[in-house]
């Protein structure tokens, strides 16, 4: 059976549970629910961002959209608040929620990003994190690898089914001067550091051109000949618009060889209002219809791939809405 996973990028439906009393049965009804009835086999769940949770961690950081300046956040932060004050917090709900209703959960960290540098101050050690498009971004750190292992190992005491490495969002992970056996290197020790910390299945997310893909440490071949991830998710690079036509050969040769067993779930990413492609001569609109996210997703499975996985699909809508449009159910019904 294929897999048909969405990614949950923290934000989304999460402004629409603050209108809500927010109980455990509204979080289930917004945010699990929808998925199970359109026949998706999994939800891969950002915890937000690498220095704001929306979920309790050890680290206490969590998200209260103070000083952001925008609706959209001030309302997540609402509901983080909300949950964590109660016994179970949000993550926890949806982890019960999606168990309950038949569809696999994963615990994602953003490997590289955060909306607030500053409140990283609480954060032992020499921690370096990139804020969007600044220069301060260095993924050799040991003590950022300490940090991220220690969020992980309370997304898997959560009771997660696996966990999610995005190595894509918010690229770069390195100085532009970095040499190549450096960023592979501290990839790859990254790497062996979560697989030591689960037998669960491990999920990467990479770029799909090797040449994107190297500056940023990724190096997902020696990965899975080293047996060290179950699925590798190869996608468009650092929010680069999806052409819906590229391929995956060698992502696919190189999971069969592996001595672990690993799938492959190319991206899809359907781009909505909003998202452009930047060209010289006017931006050109890539807002992908469903009939278009249809024929793709119908047309990876026919090349081989075990699954899909959708990015960020919260994106889709100009006005904001996650996943309950009665065509984006039918969507998914239509490949299972």
């Amino acid at each position: 059976m294929a897999e048909f996973v969405y990614n949950n990028d923290g934000f989304g439906a999460l402004t629409e549970l603050a209108d809500t009393d927010m109980s455990d049965q509204d979080a289930i009804d917004l945010l699990v629910r929808p998925m199970a009835e359109s026949d998706l086999t999994g939800l891969d769940w950002c915890i937000l961002t690498t220095a704001e949770h929306n979920c309790r961690t050890r680290h206490e950081l969590a998200f209260d959209g103070i000083g952001i300046n925008r609706e959209l956040d001030q309302r997540v932060g609402k509901v983080v608040a909300h949950y964590n004050a109660r016994p179970d917090d949000l993550f926890d709900v949806v982890i019960r929620g999606c168990h309950e209703l038949g569809v696999k959960i994963y615990g994602n960290v953003r490997l590289n990003h955060a909306l607030n540098p500053e409140r990283l101050t609480t954060v032992p050690g020499a921690v370096n994190f990139s804020f969007y498009n600044s220069v301060k971004k260095d993924f050799r750190q040991f003590s950022f690898h300490q940090y991220l292992a220690e969020l992980f190992e309370d997304l898997l005491e959560k009771g997660v089914d696996g966990i999610s490495l995005d190595f894509e969002r918010k690229a770069p992970f390195f100085p532009p001067s970095t040499p190549w056996d450096e960023s592979r290197s501290a990839c790859l020790w990254f790497l062996r550091r979560i697989r030591d910390l689960t037998d669960k299945p491990i999920i990467a997310r990479v770029s799909y051109e090797p040449e994107k893909g190297r500056p940023q440490g990724q190096d997902p071949l020696a990965w899975m000949a080293e047996g060290l991830i179950d699925v590798i998710v190869p996608g468009t690079h650092n929010h680069e618009p999806d052409s819906l036509d590229w391929t995956f050969d060698e992502f696919l040769e190189a999971a069969r060889s592996s001595p672990r067993t690993c799938q492959v779930w190319p991206q899809i990413w359907p781009t909505g209002a909003g998202w452009e492609d930047g060209a010289e001569d006017g931006a050109i609109s890539r807002i992908h219809s469903a009939e278009a996210i249809v024929a793709r997703a119908k047309d990876i499975l026919a090349r081989g791939a075990d699954g899909v996985y959708f990015f960020n699909f919260c994106c889709y809508h100009g006005d904001g809405k996650l996943f309950n449009e009665p065509w984006q159910l039918e969507m998914f019904r239509q490949l299972t």
